[in-house]
């Protein structure tokens, strides 16, 4: 009776790691469309949407909402330090249509403002130029 229910545990495990992989796949291409959505993720994985954000939250341990929210951050911060783009213009590219709304999240996520971010990000290299220089 055990190895039947070792059995269905892993078989249960596969198949919400494979659910796992191919939400967060989807969420990694479509994560700029503003209209994200957990019903829309969960329609895409064929299920509820209430037991798909249990599933998510259980298995890779944060909500729908804060991983989505990690993987706009995570591209924000890449095009603030590799682009001049404005910071409005950034937050549109990763999902937001209210540039308020993406200064505050992006504040409230990394603590300090995405202008903030861009300039201590532009001053390391000035850094390791200086350092570079002083030991010639």
């Amino acid at each position: 009776m055990e190895n039947v229910l070792l059995l269905r545990d892993n078989a249960s495990g596969r198949k919400y790691s494979d659910i796992l992989l191919k939400a967060k796949s989807y969420i990694t291409e479509n994560y700029m469309q503003e209209d994200m959505s957990l019903n829309r993720l969960a329609s895409h994985v064929n299920m509820s949407p209430s037991y798909f954000s249990s599933v998510f939250s259980q298995e890779s341990g944060m909500t729908f909402v804060e991983y989505l929210t990690e993987v706009r951050m995570d591209k924000a911060k890449e095009l603030l330090m590799c682009s001049n783009q404005k910071t409005s213009e950034i937050g549109y590219q990763v999902g937001y249509k209210d540039s308020h709304y993406f200064n505050y999240i992006f504040k409230k996520t990394q603590k300090c403002s995405p202008k903030e971010y861009r300039l201590r990000g532009k001053k390391v290299p000035e850094i390791n130029l200086l350092q570079k220089i002083s030991n010639i």
